[in-house]
């Protein structure tokens, strides 16, 4: 992901604003319309979009439940995530990855809502022993332990649909043929017209017994 390094607070301000404008133009918004839904003021808004002003945690926060993001993706500018889709092919896979926390200590394998695999983090690689090349492109459910496998097929098809599930008992394959006892966390992403668009599945290892 292109995050702008050793960001100082004008850069920070700029990136926020020219993602926050690039969001309310692909939703057709004016910035008054904006400004009127989320409460603040035509001329707060349209600082904030110049990189004029700084947004509080309270602006943040309504400002992502409003356009249905991780607040994470008002630091990943638009221009970056467009160099990134030529560059890997997949741009909202970029995006997903912001708001599944990819700093996340746990591993995290992303899937879309065929559950076939399109990203995962480098803590799944290293506690499972696959290089994400091998992944993408594979089933999901090919990395769940055959014992487990009618009940997790269950558990993601009940996420598809937008129940969120949290510490599901269940091993993983790992590379090596080993089962991996995890507690599965499974979440549906939405695009930015709030349709389903990924599952992320975060895999968290526990010791064998417990």
């Amino acid at each position: 992901m292109t995050y702008i390094p050793a960001m100082n607070t004008q850069d920070l301000k700029g990136v926020f604003g020219r993602r926050l404008r690039h969001l309310r133009q692909s939703r057709d918004l004016t910035q008054a319309a904006l400004s009127e839904r989320i409460g603040i003021s035509l001329d707060y808004l349209s600082k904030i979009e110049r990189g004029l002003a700084s947004p509080s945690f309270f602006i943040i926060e309504k400002l992502s439940r409003h356009f249905h993001v991780s607040p994470a993706l008002f630091f990943l500018s638009p221009r970056d995530g467009a160099a990134d889709h030529a560059a890997c092919g997949d741009g909202e896979t970029l995006l997903f990855r912001a708001a599944a926390f990819m700093n996340c200590v746990d591993p995290i394998f992303i899937s879309n809502i065929d559950t076939v695999i399109v990203d995962v983090n480098t803590v799944a690689e290293r506690e499972f022993g696959w290089h994400a090349k091998e992944l993408l492109g594979r089933p999901l459910l090919s990395l769940v332990a055959d014992e487990h496998l009618a009940y997790v097929t269950e558990i993601v098809s009940l996420c598809v649909r937008g129940t969120d599930l949290r510490n599901a008992r269940a091993s993983l394959m790992a590379r090596d043929g080993k089962r991996i006892p995890v507690l599965l966390s499974l979440t549906l992403l939405r695009d930015d017209k709030n349709d389903p668009a990924r599952l992320a599945l975060v895999a968290r290892t526990m010791p064998a017994g417990i």
